[in-house]
């Protein structure tokens, strides 16, 4: 007896999407190719969601990550006393003459090496003090990386010189005032000086000055030592002497003063020539 054939056909296995790699969704669900397993029937979807708590990233936590990278900004009130005078006194009125103020910084910047850049502020007239001296006070936003306050660079926008005596700076973190004392002239800038700079009182040795004060007071030091050229002026601030024979009758000899031979009085240079007659 002959047994009926029966045909078997085998049927393809398929995949609802044949790639190689997954499949992205705007809605963040991804649709990955399915290996056939007796577990799964053929063409099952499996979804992964990429809302777990390992890949969570939220709107909200990018705002924090955002927000903890900004930089914190102190504000710091700096109130300076000016020696009142006669002559300032009208010309402010009329024109409400300020000062231009800089801090600097005692740091260098950490990832260019350079020096960091000052801020600036007007300081305007607010008023005086017990002892009828004139005070003037600015507001500085420092950012949290500008570091110590080493100097403060001062530009006089008066018509006239003023006799600035000191600057107190107040609001840092750590609840200490930065005092500065001055007790200096400061030209108009309008006669082409070189700005003002005037350094806390901290001190420091030579050697332990601030990476970020070296270059002012190199420069300092310099104005105060002058080049010992050209007639002295009555803005100059050196302190080199000379000698000089300019003293008694012109009619008589007069003696060399401030040399070997008679090193007193001394005297500041002045830049004059010298009397080339009558002189011992």
């Amino acid at each position: 007896m002959l047994k009926p054939q029966v045909h078997r056909y085998s049927t393809p296995t398929t995949v609802l999407f044949p790639f190689s790699k997954p499949f992205l969704h705007g809605n963040c669900h991804v649709f990955r190719q399915v290996q056939p397993s007796p577990s799964l029937k053929i063409g099952s979807k499996v979804r992964v969601s990429c809302h777990s708590k390992r890949h969570n990233v939220s709107s909200k936590n990018i705002e924090a990550i955002a927000t903890s990278t900004e930089k914190s900004v102190s504000v710091i009130n700096a109130v300076v006393t000016v020696k009142a005078t006669w002559k300032d006194d009208y010309e402010d009125y009329l024109f409400g003459r300020t000062l231009r103020l800089e801090l600097v910084s005692a740091e260098l910047d950490h990832t260019t090496g350079s020096e960091k850049s000052t801020i600036y502020a007007h300081a305007s007239k607010a008023g005086k003090d017990k002892h009828g001296n004139e005070l003037y006070e600015a507001t500085f936003n420092v950012p949290s990386d500008f570091g110590e306050v080493g100097a403060m660079s001062v530009e006089n926008e008066h018509h006239v010189e003023i006799y600035l005596m000191n600057i107190v700076l107040d609001g840092f973190s750590n609840g200490d005032p930065v005092n500065i004392t001055c007790n200096s002239w400061i030209q108009p800038k309008n006669k082409n000086e070189p700005k003002r700079i005037f350094f806390t009182n901290k001190s420091y040795l030579p050697s332990q000055t601030p990476d970020g004060l070296k270059r002012f007071r190199i420069e300092e030091l310099y104005h105060l030592r002058g080049h010992g050229q050209g007639v002295r002026q009555p803005s100059d601030r050196i302190y080199d002497y000379d000698v000089y024979n300019d003293l008694g009758n012109p009619d008589k000899r007069r003696p060399v003063l401030g040399g070997k031979k008679f090193p007193y009085p001394r005297r500041c240079r002045t830049g004059r020539q010298h009397y080339e007659s009558g002189t011992v």
